[in-house]
């Protein structure tokens, strides 16, 4: 995969311990868990060494560690960021879950990971082992069945995403999640590992997964079944955009660089420093990107348009505010790479002809090499032969 991104850490105001904002909305932070009278801890969960341990190494069962006595109000999007370690084993996996059940929820063992069977729930699960219902290998998910019981099962997955390897041994890791209505980031080490789109205002035929206040609990679950491990949250911080003061937003630079080829995934990633709510508006041309079809993300941090064609190529900009003002990014003008060249020896000759042959009798992508469907229709035919002309007389690439 080719990215092109900027980077600049967010930074996040948190308080030194929780406080309430109205009926529901926190800000809140644990350096770590030597005091859990803000935590409902549930079945296994329990404190060890002033870590909060959600399932134990040579035990099966489930546990739940939800923020209690402020519920947490997400409308608006929000930012939570935790260390945590798996170790004496890797099953089954955890998960941080937004719910609006109640503080004693608690879901099944094993491959439910704590979460499954609570409803009204949204899991962004970490799962560590591979089941035979499952994704291919572990992976990050996130899961929800509406109104009803959650489950881990494939079919309730809005987007998933395997795990790198180095994720199951790499010892405590930082993580970030990151919602504004429409899209959810991880972050690992703020490098983003996985996005998904998501509207937890319209999540169940358009109602809201919120309780009738606007609120909903937040917190991790995990399972553990014949195979086990230790998986503790050593620290966890979260902060909801509602509960945010005003304050200045610091700019950035960002940059692509490359010429992205037609059919690659291209990210866009340009994170701003200072508080939210913050709103953003990716710009094409001086016109605003709209969100969907092969676009994710146009009002986000990050940007993805897969698959990349010739069309979408231009001066690309970034808007970025919240309510004390705000400020635009750019131009970065972004070119596709010399879309003909599908054997990418500089020419556009008969040698590419051969290969788009194949891809034209094919027809319908995936089946066709998508680098070949040059107007994002997802067919490569006369339209495309068409494009294809036009690349064969050019000849160089330039």
């Amino acid at each position: 995969m080719r990215t092109g991104m900027c980077s600049m850490i967010l930074t996040t105001a948190m308080s030194a311990s929780a406080s309430a904002f109205g009926q529901c909305g926190a800000v809140f932070q644990f350096s770590d868990f030597s005091d859990t009278n803000e935590l409902s801890l549930n079945g296994t969960a329990d404190t060890v060494d002033n870590v909060l341990r959600l399932t134990r190494s040579g035990d099966e069962g489930a546990g739940a560690a939800w923020f209690r006595t402020t519920q947490a109000a997400l409308s608006g999007g929000f930012v939570t960021t935790f260390r945590f370690s798996i170790t004496n084993g890797l099953a089954d996996g955890f998960a941080f879950v937004i719910q609006a059940d109640s503080d004693e929820a608690l879901g099944g063992s094993g491959s439910d990971l704590g979460y499954g069977g609570i409803p009204r729930s949204v899991a962004i699960e970490f799962d560590t082992f591979v089941f035979s219902d499952e994704f291919e290998g572990p992976h990050i998910s996130v899961q929800t069945n509406g109104f009803d019981s959650n489950s881990p099962e494939d079919q309730y997955s809005l987007g998933h995403a395997l795990l790198p390897p180095w994720f199951l041994y790499a010892g405590p890791l930082d993580v970030k999640i990151e919602y504004t209505p429409g899209v959810l980031f991880v972050y690992v080490y703020d490098e983003p590992i996985f996005f998904c789109a998501l509207d937890l205002n319209t999540l169940d035929g358009g109602w809201p997964l919120f309780d009738n206040e606007g609120c909903a609990w937040v917190g991790f679950t995990a399972g553990a079944g014949a195979a086990t491990a230790d998986q503790d949250i050593e620290s966890w911080a979260f902060n909801d955009w509602s509960a945010t003061e005003c304050g200045p937003l610091s700019p950035a630079e960002f940059s692509v660089p490359y010429q992205p080829r037609t059919g690659d995934r291209v990210i866009f990633h340009c994170l701003v420093d200072g508080p939210g709510p913050r709103t953003y508006q990716w710009q094409k041309d001086e016109v605003n990107v709209e969100e969907g079809g092969r676009v994710l993300g146009a009002l986000s941090e990050i940007m993805v348009i897969d698959p990349f064609i010739p069309v979408d190529a231009g001066a690309y900009s970034f808007d970025t505010g919240n309510p004390c003002g705000g400020f635009g990014i750019g131009t970065l003008h972004v070119d596709a790479y010399c879309p003909g060249d599908l054997n990418e020896d500089g020419l556009v000759d008969d040698a590419d002809f051969v290969e788009f042959l194949p891809s034209y009798n094919a027809l319908v992508v995936p089946d066709a090499d998508k680098r070949c469907d040059w107007n994002g229709d997802r067919f490569v035919d006369d339209a495309d032969f068409l494009y294809f002309v036009q690349y064969y007389n050019n000849l160089l690439c330039e």
